[in-house]
């Protein structure tokens, strides 16, 4: 994903309500997209920096495909401004995905992830510096305050896989500092 495009909370909606007005035109149905990732973050959770990106699941992809190329066209944005590249990274053999519905007009709808799943796909990819900021409101939204905790949560999610090293040791540094409080949760998203 290119850099010159950076979303901010309103582009996020922005772009999610025209592709529901594109759908609703090529006549879809049955359109489901589940955010996590920054994006994720960004429209239910906490403020946070600007993402390049929505990643999703997206059903039916093939169909959503030409909708999601021509809106890239049309705002000048990277053909992939929403992927279903993060899609192979949800827990798919332990605890469930409990998705939070945050539109939903019986032909389309979205969600995002819970915060605890969210928290295990961020410690599952624990990039230094990238993903401690997330990690860390994280924590704090889940109320975890240990490494152990963070582990079982984490293989709640991911059975049979232990905590990454990376993730062990980004964690002991935020402990060692500090949790902040609880992050306020942004507005409701209007998506009509």
């Amino acid at each position: 994903m290119s850099d010159s495009v950076q979303f901010e909370r309103d582009d996020l909606i922005d772009a999610l309500r025209e592709l529901i007005q594109e759908a609703h035109i090529e006549g879809l149905t049955g359109v489901t997209i589940r955010i996590v990732g920054g994006a994720a973050l960004r429209l239910a959770y906490f403020n946070r920096d600007t993402t390049v990106d929505i990643d999703a699941q997206l059903a039916p992809l093939d169909q959503l495909q030409p909708i999601i190329h021509r809106m890239a066209t049309s705002r000048g944005w990277p053909a992939d401004w929403l992927n279903n590249n993060a899609a192979m990274f949800l827990p798919s053999w332990g605890r469930g995905v409990d998705w939070q519905t945050v539109f939903d007009d019986g032909g389309v709808s979205i969600a995002v992830a819970p915060t605890d799943a969210l928290l295990a796909m961020k410690l599952l990819a624990s990039r230094p510096g990238r993903d401690t900021p997330d990690i860390t409101k994280l924590l704090a939204l889940n109320e975890i305050t240990s490494v152990e905790a963070a582990g079982e949560l984490f293989e709640a999610f991911y059975p049979g896989d232990a905590l990454p090293q990376k993730a062990i040791r980004l964690l002991n540094k935020i402990f060692e500092i500090g949790l902040p409080s609880k992050p306020p949760a942004p507005p409701a998203a209007d998506f009509s």
